[in-house]
């Protein structure tokens, strides 16, 4: 997945899961699918992809300064 699909992926899920986790009738179905977890693991891919994509763009800059 492209790093602007997975970034919209996150943030309908970051503006979702509060929502479903409040619910009353769906908050234990959401909790029981690990939506928390997977939100979790989301948030750490995206930072993940963004210190690659400042690594590459540094990388990139620098390929200039040779």
């Amino acid at each position: 997945m492209s790093d602007r699909s997975f970034k919209r992926w996150l943030d309908c899920l970051e503006f979702t899961t509060p929502t479903l986790l409040a619910s009353p009738h769906y908050g234990p179905i959401v909790r029981a699918r690990g939506v928390e977890e997977e939100l979790r693991q989301a948030r750490i891919e995206w930072r993940e992809r963004q210190e690659r994509a400042r690594a590459r763009k540094l990388r990139y800059e620098a390929s200039f300064a040779d």
